[in-house]
């Protein structure tokens, strides 16, 4: 007889995700969410990996007669790179968009060099 649990995998929701380097050097994040509230959102930077978990909640308002939104549990994982600094980092959510904005250390940020006559 063998384990079933330790073979079971648990799934997460992957959203949709839209990932930008802005003009600034600044990166954006923007991830589609909705019927997810603040309280079911929990976003942690721990070991250069930005997080994002939550939870979609089921709808309890009625039987469905269609349904094309997932409920459960998601996690999303992005790793930062070296230029980012983990401790500027903006996050929204809006009408069920989670609007991410990593802010980069001043040393990497575009700068516009002063060229003097000679």
């Amino acid at each position: 007889m063998s384990d079933k649990s330790s073979s079971m995998k648990v799934r997460f929701l992957r959203p949709r995700a839209a990932v930008n380097r802005l003009q600034d050097g600044r990166v954006r994040v923007v991830l589609e969410m909705p019927g997810v509230g603040h309280d079911g959102l929990n976003v942690k930077v721990e070991n250069n990996e930005l997080r994002v978990m939550g939870r979609r909640e089921k709808d309890s308002e009625g039987k469905h007669v269609l349904r094309e939104r997932d409920q459960g549990d998601f996690l999303m994982t992005y790793t930062l790179d070296e230029t980012v600094d983990a401790s500027k980092i903006d996050a929204v959510l809006e009408k069920g968009i989670l609007t991410l904005t990593l802010d980069v250390k001043e040393e990497v940020k575009p700068r516009t060099i002063q060229v003097r006559a000679g």
